[in-house]
């Protein structure tokens, strides 16, 4: 029977599992490397040596030690190079087929044998994200703890990883305060705050001293009605519910109706609303949503929280072109508003999660006792697992001191409670087990894995019975997690970091070269991807299709980006791709060559590594120290692919850039907002385009066109592409790698450790029941949760 883990046992141990393996290292370091020498000797170290050995890697100096990890990386490039048939090259003296195989064979067993007993297993911390839902879900509470804690390092590609999961002392205080603001949302202000319902009207809205506060704009900006106001701008709009400001509402959810029609358009119109401090702008401030409006009267209507008081909301357009001085004879489309109501905070009076917490305990009756139960109530829901009388003690003992000095039933309660939410049972995945996972650490496994969250009850009846080890009853709970709206948080948080989503602000567009570039784009290129990511999971469609497809996930926004017609409304939506289009998986989605491009121009290299690193799953080394990156030409004069020509001129550098430039040198065509170009931008010298105003947002140009574009290529193994339509063809001949790639980074996200040589065995196996099922992505992800790995502490 699998009993709770000992850190103190653990840390007894310790020395002794440090002498044995220093002296089953020491014995290895004499021996391991002698099978190999021949081979190296005899085809390697003449290049791999001396002041400037080839790629950086001199054999000579490389150290014996595999538990290094630098040393133990290093040799797994020589293993993967030997193995790929890239060292020796194809110009020197090659290995025969026997020699080749015994060295790869050889090497491999001593870096398997090295990363199994390195062990890179570390009790994993839940991040901010994981422990802001499990809050949520363990209290009934939705509650925004993010940026009181600190922020979370990835390794690995994730912030999930335990090695990146350490705690600071300012980690720990910011648990204390994380604690507290999640038990004031869980118990709820001591008095229901003020329900506002407020209707209002454009027309009503007045200044400090009673005026009507747009007067001054009728004829102007604006358009008055007999039902409201006609607005045209997209820009500069002082539309904001100034009234409503001054009822200074508190925070919390608030249900926002708006009357309004498209006018002078036989086709739907943008509405675009902001939630927060829309007036001043100090203080936060959101976008509420984008709604189409068509040409009939509408009701929109959504839900939007406040998360500071004293906010208010702003309508105003999207994708017109304003004016501001001929408003009753403007031609252009436009909105017309009429009634505004607002009404809230939706949240009910005292919350569902008081309720859920206390029961029908009365705190002004309550006796430690009661304390005491509700705490042994919520424990074992926060340590996801049973508890024992050795988990309640300490709480109990705390509680009992607090009540002991005076203090309140609920100060001592949410003392206990405060005590619990920093303690190291929910703070950590707790992962016990020999060769198996304990019930309950492969049912938080499942949850973390797929909802950043704890295990829901059906969960846990399953780890108490042992029934979720069944491989029926395992599938059907994976299709019923994924199908559970917090499944959204798989998306969200494995997408944004697979292929660098969070990162889509990292950079901001220089609007002087892409004055196209606006908000919502930014908004559509993440839900693009995100939804495309759904609907492969979905319909467990091949994992090819993450590299090309037949379809793309658009609003009429992204298909005016990406020049495909017919396409009318913001949301979201599968949209066919004639044959032979550009687009169509995630390789050319404006999203990923946004988060692969820096504001101003694009790089092969940055783009060629990101194709690697998160579609074919290989790591290139880092570039020499001793030689310059290339840096764009900021007068467009040369393009990057010349000067990568001369950088390539240099031996050290060579190898590397023709495994990394081809996957970016296809991707060319696009430029830093994932628009096609057929030209590069520049602000020197060039053509004018044939617009003086962007279509789309009809900003001023001030680009000029310059030099053509040139996205052909060849790879490694000498195959030649005129285009990214050509690669991605090249790259759906290695479906294997795609598939490989995918599964290690699924696999390192799932368990939340980086995977090591010793792990490739199991990979490989996955790759293979994936072929069997045509590589469908929603098997996939079952076959990584019925992996061995995933099942192994």
């Amino acid at each position: 029977m699998n009993q709770p883990f000992n850190k103190q046992h653990f840390a007894a141990c310790l020395p002794f599992l440090a002498v044995s393996l220093a002296a089953a290292g020491a014995a290895a370091d004499e021996s391991w490397r002698a099978p190999l020498d021949s081979v190296l000797k005899t085809h390697c170290v003449s290049c791999h040596q001396g002041a400037e050995p080839a790629g950086q890697l001199d054999l000579e100096r490389l150290g014996d030690d595999l538990g290094d990890p630098e040393v133990a990386r290093r040799w797994v490039l020589v293993h993967d190079r030997v193995a790929a048939g890239q060292m020796p090259p194809a110009d020197a003296e090659q290995p025969t087929s026997t020699q080749r195989s015994g060295f790869v064979a050889a090497l491999s067993r001593e870096l398997t044998t090295a990363s199994s007993a390195r062990g890179d297993v570390v009790l994993r911390r839940l991040n901010r994200v994981e422990y802001e839902n499990t809050v949520r879900d363990l209290f009934g509470v939705a509650v925004s703890v993010q940026e009181i804690l600190p922020a979370d390092n990835p390794t690995g590609g994730f912030d999930n990883v335990g090695e990146g999961l350490a705690v600071s002392a300012e980690a720990a205080q910011a648990y204390l305060r994380a604690a507290d603001a999640v038990l004031d949302a869980v118990l709820g202000p001591d008095q229901a705050p003020k329900r506002i319902r407020h209707e209002t009207n454009l027309l009503d809205q007045k200044t400090h001293d009673g005026k009507p506060a747009l007067a001054s704009q009728y004829g102007k900006m604006f358009r008055r009605t007999a039902d409201g106001l006609v607005i045209f701008q997209s820009n500069y709009c002082p539309t904001n519910l100034v009234n409503f400001a001054r009822l200074r509402a508190p925070e919390g959810t608030y249900r926002v109706t708006i009357r309004a029609r498209a006018v002078q358009s036989d086709k739907p119109v943008t509405l675009r609303v902001y939630g927060g401090d829309t007036i001043v702008g100090r203080r936060e401030n959101h976008v509420a949503g984008y709604f189409d409006v068509p040409p009939e009267w509408t009701t929109i209507e959504f839900e939007d929280k406040l998360v500071e008081p004293n906010g208010t909301f702003q309508p105003k357009c999207y994708g017109t072109r304003d004016t501001r001085k001929d408003a009753d004879t403007y031609p252009e489309p436009g909105i017309e508003i009429g009634d505004i109501t607002v009404e809230g905070p939706l949240e009910p009076w005292p919350p569902a999660s008081r309720m859920q917490l206390l029961g029908a305990t009365r705190p002004e009756v309550a006796t430690l006792e009661d304390a005491k139960a509700i705490l042994n109530r919520v424990l074992p829901l926060a340590f996801r697992r049973p508890k024992t009388d050795v988990d309640a003690a300490p709480f109990e003992a705390m509680m009992a001191a607090a009540m002991a000095d005076g203090r309140p039933f609920l100060d001592t309660l949410r003392l206990g409670l405060k005590a619990v939410l920093c303690s190291p049972g929910f703070l950590y995945l707790d992962e016990p087990g020999v060769e198996r996972l304990s019930p309950w650490a492969k049912a938080s496994r499942l949850s973390y894995f797929l909802w950043s969250s704890m295990p829901d009850e059906p969960l846990r009846k399953l780890a108490a019975s042992g029934e979720l080890d069944d491989p029926a009853e395992l599938r059907e709970q994976v299709e019923r997690m994924l199908a559970d709206p917090r499944a959204k948080a798989f998306t969200k948080n494995f997408v944004g970091q697979w292929l660098n989503l969070r990162e889509i602000d990292f950079t901001s567009p220089d609007m002087n070269l892409y004055p196209e570039f606006d908000e919502l784009l930014r908004i559509s290129m993440v839900e693009e991807t995100e939804q495309f990511f759904e609907e492969v999971l979905r319909e467990n469609l091949s994992v090819a299709a993450f590299i090309d497809s037949d379809f793309v996930m658009i609003n009429e926004r992204l298909a005016k980006h990406y020049g495909i017609p017919d396409v009318v409304g913001q949301k979201i939506r599968r949209v066919p791709l004639p044959a032979g289009h550009v687009r169509g998986g995630v390789l050319t989605q404006a999203a990923v060559l946004k988060v692969t491009a820096n504001g101003t121009n694009t790089s092969p290299v940055l783009r060629g590594v990101w194709v690697l690193e998160k579609v074919l799953g290989e790591t290139p080394p880092p570039p020499p120290s001793n030689v310059a990156a290339v840096e764009p030409d900021i007068r467009g004069a040369t393009t990057l692919r010349e000067q990568l020509a001369k950088h390539r001129d240099v031996e050290s550098c060579a190898m590397c850039h023709d495994r990394i430039d081809p996957a970016g040198f296809a991707l060319e065509n696009f430029d830093v907002i994932g628009g096609w170009r057929d030209r590069y931008r520049t602000l020197g010298e060039g053509v004018r385009p044939e617009f003086s105003q962007h279509p789309i947002t009809f900003a001023w140009i001030r680009y000029r066109l310059g030099l053509p574009v040139d996205a052909s290529g060849q790879t490694p193994d000498q195959r030649q592409f005129a285009d990214i339509r050509e690669f991605k063809r090249l790259l759906l001949d290695r479906r294997d790698d795609v598939a490989r790639g995918l599964t290690r980074q699924l696999a390192t996200y799932a368990l939340g450790r980086r995977l090591g040589f010793s792990d490739r065995p199991a990979v490989d196996q996955m790759v293979r029941r994936a072929a069997a099922d045509d590589y469908g992505f929603r098997s996939l992800v079952l076959t990584v949760v019925q992996s061995d790995l995933f099942n192994q502490p």
